[in-house]
Order: structure tokens, then C-alpha cells, then sequence
């Protein structure tokens, strides 16, 4: 089973302190690399720009300045748009993750049945 999972069913999500919650949500990140098609696309969208251009490699892995092109200029920006698109999968499976601890958490405090 995976450490991320075990995490979550030994705690509740809102008793966790936060080194565990970073690691069940880098869990849940990792999970959607092998499960989720369009995230997986995305994240190798962005690894063949960084690999084309080493520019944008330096710019976003080593906080380096420099000079870009436009080719360059558009696919940082086109890199910006692909990051967004990855946020906004993994904001939606943590909003859902929340939701079921949540869920559980009403449970427990017998609000719902």
C-alpha cells in the first residue's frame, strides 16, 4: 500500500500536521501521473520544452535570468499555460480528497448519517 494512503487512513486530514498532508497530496500527484492521460500529457509536454530549450530549463529549475528569443519567449509562456492546466487537475482531486475527509469528519462528529 502506498505511505500517502496509509497516512490518510491512520489520520484524518485535518489531524494531520502538514509534513504528512505535503506528502499525501506529492502521493496523490504521483498517483495521477500513472492514472489521469490528460496529466500525464501535460507533464511531458513541459519536460519536451525544457529539453528543447535550456534556456527555460535554467530559467525555471535554477532561478537563472537570461535572455530569450521569441521562439523561447513563446515557450515559456506556453509553459506557463501548461503549469496552469496541471494546477488545475491537481486543485480538483485535492478539493475531492478534502471533500471525502470532510465526508468522514461529519460522520465522526455525527452531523450526517
Amino acid at each position: 500500500m502506498k505511505k500517502w494512503v496509509k497516512i490518510m487512513e491512520k489520520n484524518d486530514l485535518f489531524d494531520m500536521d502538514s509534513v504528512d498532508l505535503y506528502e499525501c497530496i506529492n502521493g496523490m500527484k504521483f498517483e495521477l501521473q500513472s492514472r489521469n492521460f490528460e496529466y500525464k500529457k501535460l507533464q511531458n509536454q513541459v519536460e519536451n520544452i525544457k529539453e528543447r530549450f535550456s534556456k527555460i530549463r535554467d530559467i525555471l529549475e535554477d532561478e537563472e535570468p537570461s535572455e530569450l528569443t521569441i521562439e523561447e519567449s513563446s515557450m515559456l509562456i506556453k509553459i506557463v499555460n501548461l503549469y496552469r492546466e496541471i494546477l488545475r487537475i491537481e486543485e480538483y482531486e485535492i478539493f475531492f480528497l478534502g471533500g471525502g475527509q470532510a465526508y468522514k469528519y461529519f460522520r465522526k462528529m455525527e452531523i450526517i448519517e
